[in-house]
């Protein structure tokens, strides 16, 4: 009796080891089947100016100062200059308000193209200025010319 019992034990022993391979194999072929390859999202880059070092009120921009660095085409700041070339091409510009290293240089923060860093900057089109006559001490009017 004792032998009989362990030959049906060893028997079934193997075919429950048998069967859980099996199932487990199933699974694992119909879960490979399943595995979606998720798609990254293409990400287009364009260059942009950025500052490379601080750039303070009136300093005068060159190359050495400015780096091109690729920016993400969905985001790019409005009046953000692709090259560097396009930004010196029409002349020498000036900066109006401080940018920190990495910071997009954008046209709102710079004067026109062989413009300098004056209070007529901040002149709108269609704008005036106007000095008054106050003493010495009060007086600012040397600081808005016209045409700048």
């Amino acid at each position: 009796m004792i032998g009989i019992a362990a030959v049906i034990g060893a028997m079934s022993i193997f075919a429950a080891d048998s069967w859980i391979r099996n199932s487990a194999a199933a699974r694992v072929e119909s879960l490979s089947a399943e595995v979606v390859v998720s798609t990254i999202p293409q990400v287009e880059f364009k260059t942009i100016v950025v500052a490379k070092e601080p750039l303070r009120y009136g300093m005068s921009l060159d190359a050495a100062l400015l780096a091109e660095i690729p920016w993400p085409q969905a985001s790019l700041p409005s009046g953000a200059f692709p090259k560097i070339e396009a930004l010196l091409a029409e002349g020498s510009r000036v900066v109006l308000s401080p940018m920190e290293p990495n910071e997009p240089v954008l046209l709102g923060k710079l004067s026109g193209a062989n413009g300098r860093a004056s209070l007529s900057n901040l002149l709108a089109p269609g704008m005036r200025a106007v000095t008054i006559k106050t003493d010495e001490i009060a007086g600012v009017g040397g600081f808005v010319t016209p045409g700048c």
